[in-house]
């Protein structure tokens, strides 16, 4: 009988510890669930003393433990590609209709290990599959695929599990994330034709500058006439881009380079992070974009029975601005120590005034879910216009620089014509 060390939470979030003794793994995770707990680890202990090749095997899996968390915390990968997390999307969608039905969760996630079409969620789904046949939980599963589940989703997911609450778990992440896809698709449909437009005019630039003018240039030079001021412009503007274009893109990649890399150590994160809350315009956009995460967080929490000192636990590990994760980490501290959340949330300037207004009267009711779920709508509306302005910001910028462009080179087209004319005559 082997004996195993065990780390679970109890119903009511509470964290614990000791040894079950268990002929495998998969038996001791199931003992343990029985006794109400939900596990977070689960290792065997040492029964004597291990071999060698045991030792370099449990090397090897502490090494890949390590990559599996930092890959889920986001420290060693910060990209993750837009069509993974829609990948991620998509299992949970199929996940929520086989649980919904009555199966239970490993179950539906060995049936989508076999019945996916799709090449790569199939292999995310049996991967998947893997751990939760291994003994992990489905959050730990998830965490280890951080490319299509984000952190803040497993730690979702770590709650519903915890609570038995699995379902409105997943409708509530679902909801999330396609909320976020239709802002990310709004964006780029907004952005699609003004790209268009300085494509074209970039095209029709060179064009102008490497065929038409060269052989009005010369047909000029051969008839004695002068450059129209126009044209002249294009000509210098041209050979002055051409002269500092490559140590201009030089620059501009030592730079990004050693921003990123300064962006990496603790000092340069909060100084990045402290100034992308004053930029203008998109400032805002990336405090709303925190605020609306953290809103729809700690409601779909509060909804599913967590507590208020475990919501908030969870809620701090999914904020990524390191100046806003210090106020709301103070502010935890804060009401662990016994005030209200409206009141710690305004003293540290982490959500609007109005917010806390709406807060306050959802504690003094009792009914601080609600009160956090109407925030969190009102926060995704501001977000949404918020965008809409900067897209049609953008859009405007990028169609008067064409329109200026495009003016140019007609201009320049016209006048040397004429003045074509002019030396003939």
């Amino acid at each position: 009988m082997a004996v195993f060390n065990y780390k679970a939470r109890e119903k009511d979030g509470t964290i614990v510890s000791g040894t079950i003794e268990a002929p495998e793994r998969r038996l001791a995770m199931q003992r343990l669930q029985a006794k109400g707990l939900s596990p977070v680890t689960l290792k065997e202990g040492a029964t004597g003393t291990p071999s060698a090749l045991a030792r370099l095997g449990e090397r090897a899996k502490a090494l890949r433990s390590n990559r599996s968390e930092k890959d889920g915390n986001g420290n060693s990968q910060k990209t993750r590609g837009a069509k993974s997390e829609r990948v991620g999307l998509l299992i949970l969608k199929r996940l929520m209709e086989l649980h919904g039905s009555g199966l239970p969760v490993g179950d539906s996630i060995r049936i989508l290990s076999q019945r996916l079409s799709d090449k790569e969620q199939r292999a995310t789904a049996q991967t998947l599959w893997r751990d939760l046949s291994e003994g992990s939980t489905l959050a730990g599963a998830m965490s280890r695929q951080a490319r299509c589940f984000p952190s803040s989703i497993s730690y979702v997911i770590e709650a519903g599990e915890a609570t038995g609450n699995l379902g409105p778990i997943l409708s509530k992440v679902i909801d999330y994330l396609e909320e976020k896809e239709a802002i990310r698709k709004k964006m780029i449909a907004s952005m699609v034709y003004p790209a268009f437009i300085c494509t074209v005019a970039i095209a029709v630039v060179i064009l102008f500058m490497t065929v038409l003018l060269p052989q009005i240039q010369g047909m000029l030079d051969r008839l004695g006439g002068e450059m129209t001021w126009s044209a002249r412009i294009l000509i210098d503007g041209s050979s002055f881009i051409a002269q500092i274009g490559p140590f201009f893109l030089l620059g501009l990649i030592i730079g990004i380079i050693g921003f990123q890399q300064w962006r990496r150590s603790e000092s340069g994160l909060g100084h990045t992070d402290s100034w992308l809350l004053k930029v203008p315009l998109l400032g805002k956009i990336f405090y709303l974009g925190e605020l609306f995460q953290v809103g729809n967080l700690i409601s779909t929490l509060l909804e599913s029975g967590i507590n208020t000192t475990e919501t908030l636990r969870l809620t701090e590990r999914t904020v990524k601005n390191t100046k806003l994760r210090e106020r709301f980490n103070t502010a935890r501290g804060q009401v662990n120590e016994g005030l209200s959340i409206a009141q710690a949330f305004q003293r540290n300037q982490f959500m609007p005034d109005l917010a806390v207004d709406i807060l306050t009267v959802g504690e003094n009711t009792g009914n601080l879910a609600h009160s956090m779920n109407e925030i969190t709508k009102g926060f995704r509306n501001e977000l949404t216009a918020r965008l809409t302005k900067l897209t049609t910001l953008v859009s405007t910028g990028a169609l008067i620089c064409a329109f200026i462009l495009v003016a140019l080179i007609a201009m320049g087209i016209v006048t040397s014509v004429f003045q074509v004319s002019r030396s003939l005559s």
